[in-house]
């Protein structure tokens, strides 16, 4: 991760994931907030793993300095 990461833009996707109950909007949340702090490819494919949802979970919590389910 770069220190030019947009912090409001990443927190406000992931706070629109964890506020609704659509996979496919959650998906496409955490893929614009992990392609934003560079965790997970940007290669135009939002339908995510669990494992990369949780990869970009785990990398906002660290740079946010909050717990995200």
């Amino acid at each position: 991760m770069t220190e030019d990461i947009n912090k409001s833009y990443v927190q406000r996707y992931v706070d629109r994931a964890n506020a609704t109950d659509s996979v496919a909007e959650k998906n496409n949340c955490l893929y614009r907030a992990g392609t934003q702090m560079e965790v997970i490819p940007c290669d135009g494919n939002d339908k995510l793993t669990s494992e990369q949802r949780q990869t970009v979970l785990d990398a906002a919590d660290k740079l946010l300095g909050v717990k995200n389910d």
